[in-house]
């Protein structure tokens, strides 16, 4: 295991974004009914909301990988990086547009995963690659 404290950081927002991924996602996997009390995001299709779970299930998953050597499987944190960016995004439309309530539940965690976006960008582009991974993990 790479003990660079770059490396360390990273791995720590890998564990925080694969951890909101998979609560999310088991949340609306099985308990679509308890995502507008706990999260304060309206489910209007129990069915849509069980399919974006499943979605999120798997890039829980995508985190758990990455996590596991973010050298060898760099090129997974550019899919990290734009889970990030949409999480980001598509709730400041929404915000923007009226769509969700503009409570501490929906805002307050835009910043950090913004934070979590750059600190993946950057770790993705930086110089150094892993000479002994596949050309698609590198």
């Amino acid at each position: 295991m790479n003990r660079d404290p770059f490396t360390v950081v990273v791995r720590i927002g890998l564990a925080i974004g694969g951890a909101i991924d998979a609560y999310v996602g088991v949340l609306a996997l099985f308990a679509p009914q308890l995502m507008q009390p706990l999260l304060d995001i309206p489910v209007k299709d129990a069915n849509v909301a069980q399919f974006a779970g499943g979605e999120l299930v798997v890039a829980a998953l995508v985190y758990a990988v990455a996590f596991r050597d973010p050298v060898r499987f760099r090129a997974l944190l550019w899919v990290c990086a734009l889970d990030q960016v949409f999480a980001v995004v598509l709730p400041w439309l929404a915000l923007a547009h009226g769509a969700l309530p503009a409570t501490w539940k929906i805002v307050a965690p835009i910043p950090l995963q913004a934070l979590l976006a750059v600190l993946f960008v950057v770790y993705a582009a930086r110089p150094g690659r892993n000479r002994s991974a596949t050309p698609f993990m590198q």
